[in-house]
């Protein structure tokens, strides 16, 4: 039996004491729901499960394998059916339950066992094997081959254990092994087994409860209906009939979907982060001061508060302010200040040579109009209207810059062809927090054509110390990336989980797993 019934009391309980909201026009539930427009003191009528059941959007035609099918509708609910090497929560901590130790005196060479009890819905039982297929799959998927990168290579060493070795030591290995495990040799299956708490259904309508699996007495829910509504449209319109309970957004960007009516709304941190890049070849750009100088130029909160709605998180060093890593008071340096901005370009010799009321550069003894090239991609509206208001602003204090918004393809060929002054741009970071690809000589996002190694080095430096080491040598990389103007780090976007009001409590979704700690939601379809 599922927990869902002797769960009833407390959710009845949870209804009875929501919050105020913190957000305009919201109420915010006991774990951090908030409701969307919603006037303060006025009564909202729940919305319920019009079908009596628990269902998610499914893309019937794509298939459940998390390693080959490229539905981001199905990915939704991969953690259901699906164990990860390592997981990441909503803190961006890392643990396992397939790995029961690790080793590694280096973070180059590394042995993991492996909890070879846990069942697979074929009858089988995990082992190291199926994890270093599982791995060796997804390093030849296009979504997982990036951060897989680093593996040099990988093999079983028995039934209970496996060895990584690295291309270069990384003390974050594990998180970037968030990755889902099907049985060794599935990978042309459309539903491969798995070891998750639930399994697909024989006739593919549902998920269902895996009674072997350990956690199957903890689920909040026997069953989950699959319904399939492909069109963006069908979908809005069978979650307001509350069809389907669960569903995403990206409020920042264009795929914005506005869901209305008084949903249950959870924000969640992603590692998405906005900043601004520069091209280093640049005659206005070359001197690292004129880069520095761009720190005091962005209004962050304006950004964060007026164009996301509050759906991001201001971030002027290059890491999410909830790590341990981010020094905030270091970070308080770099509040917008075009006073300030203009000072920097002032000390670098940048002026108005010519009292036209510009600033201009001396280029060997000759004034030289400033013109800045400024580049964004016109796919979103937030990134478009925050950089409307960089342009005006370095207008106002005489540097002149040109925005141009570009299609993506014109947006890229402008980058890698290096036909811009200095960009606006978003980079979705691995959880190591990994930034030395962009200042690679050889790496094709160094967009920057940065030849300055010590960018790199540094960064290689922080991923290579232990947890002792890692706070300082992050430290030496973010401050070298700040005041010698790498990147000028603007904030990190949230996504939302939505559901509909009181049917949902106690969720806590990830960037990574929507249903991360699924075991400790509450479901109540009335």
């Amino acid at each position: 039996m599922s927990k869902r019934m002797r769960k009833t009391a407390a959710a009845l309980l949870a209804l009875c004491l929501l919050l105020s909201g913190c957000g305009e026009g919201g109420q915010e539930t006991n774990d951090g729901a908030e409701t969307e427009g919603v006037a303060p003191g006025h009564v909202v009528e729940e919305k319920t499960a019009e079908d009596s059941v628990f269902s998610v959007n499914y893309d019937s035609e794509a298939g459940v394998n998390p390693i080959r099918s490229s539905s981001s509708t199905n990915s939704l609910f991969w953690s259901l059916l699906y164990d990860s090497v390592f997981t990441v929560d909503e803190h961006f901590n890392v643990s396992s339950e397939l790995v029961t130790s690790v080793t590694t005196t280096d973070n180059e060479w590394w042995v993991f066992n492996v909890d070879t009890t846990i069942p697979f819905t074929d009858g089988s039982t995990l082992t190291a094997k199926d994890i270093v297929y599982s791995i060796q799959q997804a390093q030849q998927s296009a979504y997982y081959r990036s951060r897989l990168s680093i593996i040099y290579g990988i093999s079983a060493m028995g039934e209970d254990c496996f060895a990584i070795s690295t291309k270069y030591p990384n003390s974050y290995l594990p998180a970037l092994l968030n990755i889902p495990v099907i049985k060794n040799g599935s990978a042309g299956e459309s539903a491969p087994a798995g070891s998750g708490p639930y399994r697909l259904s024989e006739n593919g309508d549902s998920l269902v409860l895996f009674d072997q699996n350990r956690h199957c007495q903890e689920m909040p829910i026997d069953v989950i209906y699959l319904k399939s509504y492909n069109d963006t449209s069908e979908q809005i319109s069978a979650f307001e009939a509350s069809l389907i309970d669960v569903v995403t957004n990206d409020p920042t960007g264009m795929y914005n979907l506005g869901y209305g009516s008084s949903n249950e709304i959870r924000n969640y941190d992603t590692t998405n982060m906005h900043y601004l890049g520069f091209n280093m070849e640049s005659k206005y750009f070359q001197n690292g001061i004129c880069r520095y100088a761009m720190m005091y130029a962005v209004d962050r909160p304006w950004i964060v508060d007026e164009q996301m709605a509050g759906c991001g998180t201001v971030a002027r060093l290059p890491m999410l302010p909830s790590s341990d890593l981010y020094d905030a008071a270091y970070a308080e340096k770099f509040a917008y200040d075009l006073g300030h901005c203009f000072e920097l370009f002032e000390s670098a010799n940048v002026k108005d040579h010519d009292n036209d009321g510009q600033l201009e550069i001396l280029v060997t003894g000759i004034v030289v109009e400033i013109d800045i090239d400024f580049i964004v991609n016109n796919d979103s509206s937030v990134k478009v209207q925050a950089a409307r208001k960089l342009a005006e602003d370095l207008n106002s204090i005489g540097i002149t810059t040109t925005l141009r918004e570009l299609s993506w393809n014109d947006y890229v060929e402008a980058l890698t062809e290096g036909e811009y002054d200095m960009y606006y741009g978003e980079i979705r970071l691995t959880p190591d927090w990994n930034l030395a690809y962009l200042f690679e000589e050889d790496n094709e996002m160094n967009y920057a054509r940065c030849r300055d190694g010590s960018y790199s080095q540094l960064y290689y430096e922080y991923l290579k110390a232990d947890t002792a080491g890692r706070y300082n040598a992050f430290q030496e990389a973010c401050r070298y990336v700040m005041e010698n103007g790498g990147i000028v780090p603007i904030c990190f976007e949230k996504r939302q989980m939505l559901t509909h009001r009181g049917v949902v409590t106690g969720a806590s979704p990830t960037q990574y797993d929507i249903f991360n700690k699924f075991s400790e939601w509450t479901i109540d379809l009335k």
